[in-house]
C-alpha cells in the first residue's frame, strides 16, 4: 500500500507510512459521503417544525441539562456566565458523551450522541429566536435566557437570525452525525 502523504511502499496491513508516520487509512471523509451529508442538510432545512416535533421526547433531558448548567455555571459568579451555563450544560453534555465513545471507538454511539448535539442546537434555536416575544413557557418564569444574553451582546433585535442559524448549524450536525453514523456501521460489517 502506498502512503497517501510521500507514496512510499508500505505493509498492506500498516496503520501508519514506516517512513513518514503519516496514516495509510483512507481518509474519513470523502466525497460521496460530503454529498450525501449535504443533500441531507437541505432537506433537513425546510422539515425543523416536524424533526422538532419527533425529537421531542430529549427536550426533557435537555432541560435537566440546562437548568443544571445553571446552577453549575452559577459557581463562577458572574450573572452573564450563569444565564449561559443552562445553554452551554445543555450542549456540553452530549458533546461530552461523543468524546466518550470516540475514546473507547465506538463510532456509531460518537455519532448518536453528535446527532443529540444537533438536536440542542435546535432547541437553542427556538428559544433564541423567542429572546424579543417571549412566548415560550418558562419553568420559573422570568426573563429568558436568551433575551438577557443577546439584550447584553447587543444583538436582541437579531433574535430570529440568531435563531436560526443556531438551527441551521443544528440541521448542519445531525446530517454529518448521520452520514457518518451510517459510514462507521458499513465499515463495521
Amino acid at each position: 500500500m502506498k502512503c497517501p502523504s510521500c507514496g512510499i511502499a508500505n505493509a498492506e496491513t500498516a496503520a501508519f507510512c514506516r517512513i513518514c508516520k503519516a496514516s495509510t487509512a483512507p481518509p474519513f471523509w470523502t466525497a460521496p459521503y460530503a454529498a450525501a451529508a449535504g443533500l441531507l442538510f437541505l432537506a433537513m432545512i425546510p422539515l425543523r417544525p416536524l424533526l422538532m416535533s419527533l425529537l421531542r421526547p430529549l427536550d426533557l433531558a435537555n432541560l435537566a441539562f440546562h437548568e443544571g448548567g445553571h446552577v453549575v455555571f452559577g459557581l463562577l459568579g458572574s450573572r452573564f456566565i450563569m444565564v449561559a451555563g443552562g445553554t452551554l450544560m445543555q450542549l456540553l453534555m452530549p458533546a461530552a458523551a461523543v468524546v466518550h465513545f470516540l475514546k473507547r471507538g465506538e463510532k456509531t454511539s460518537a455519532c448518536v450522541c453528535l446527532f443529540w448535539v444537533g438536536q440542542n442546537f435546535l432547541d437553542i434555536g427556538r428559544y433564541a429566536a423567542d429572546a424579543r416575544a417571549q412566548r415560550l413557557d418558562l419553568i420559573a418564569g422570568g426573563v429568558h435566557d436568551w433575551t438577557y444574553l443577546l439584550e447584553i451582546v447587543g444583538l436582541l433585535r437579531h433574535d430570529i437570525g440568531v435563531g436560526a442559524t443556531f438551527q441551521i448549524l443544528g440541521c448542519l450536525i445531525m446530517a454529518v452525525a448521520v452520514v457518518a453514523g451510517a459510514r462507521a456501521r458499513l465499515l463495521a460489517k
